[in-house]
């Protein structure tokens, strides 16, 4: 009866040795393909690696608030207008790459963009003055948002807008107050 056990630890033994023997030149094989691959391509710079420096975005003027049903204006907000600017360092910034995230409370959402110039809930959209969603050194552009819920009027209200590549520009205000900016590092 002892013998069979020792058989079968001894099976055991060599299924694993195998296993790693197999998954061992599986791996070597792997590296030795993406070694011959390594020399210079012509598309080796389609994805670059962004580092998140200084935004390149800044909060310019109020950021108003409003409600889209008439009997709750003043009490509840779920439309939120940000003016911001290109700080003008860098190239421009593409918006529809961008990410817009609205905390509030309770209430943390990430809005998703929207193709329409008045966005539906849960979007957001940009108004920049060329229409192509790129805003250059020095220009100027209002973000429109609408929050999937309303929250309280007077409610502190952080806006993140982070261009790809670059750390976001922080609005943090109560709708109808003058925004603070901070800059975010990641």
């Amino acid at each position: 009866m002892g013998g069979s056990e020792v058989h079968t630890h001894l099976e055991l033994a060599a299924i694993f040795a195998a296993f790693v023997a197999v998954t061992t030149l599986f791996s070597l094989v792997s590296f030795g393909a993406n070694g011959m691959n390594s020399g210079s391509t012509p598309d080796s710079d389609i994805y670059p690696v962004c580092t998140a420096g200084e935004p390149c975005l800044e909060p310019v003027g109020e950021v108003t608030g409003s409600s889209s049903v008439p009997g709750l204006s003043g009490i509840y907000v779920d439309t939120v207008a940000v003016r911001i600017a290109h700080t003008g360092k860098g190239d421009p910034v593409d918006l529809a790459r961008a990410t817009v995230t609205v905390m509030a409370g309770t209430y943390l959402e990430i809005l998703a963009p929207s193709g329409d110039v008045l966005p539906q809930p849960g979007t957001w959209s940009a108004a920049t003055s060329g229409g192509d969603n790129l805003l250059g050194a020095g220009e100027e552009c209002t973000i429109r948002l609408c929050l999937d819920r309303p929250i309280p009027a007077g409610e502190t209200l952080t806006v993140l807008v982070r261009p790809e590549g670059n750390a976001p520009c922080s609005i943090t205000t109560s709708p109808g107050a003058p925004a603070s900016s901070s800059p975010e590092k990641d």
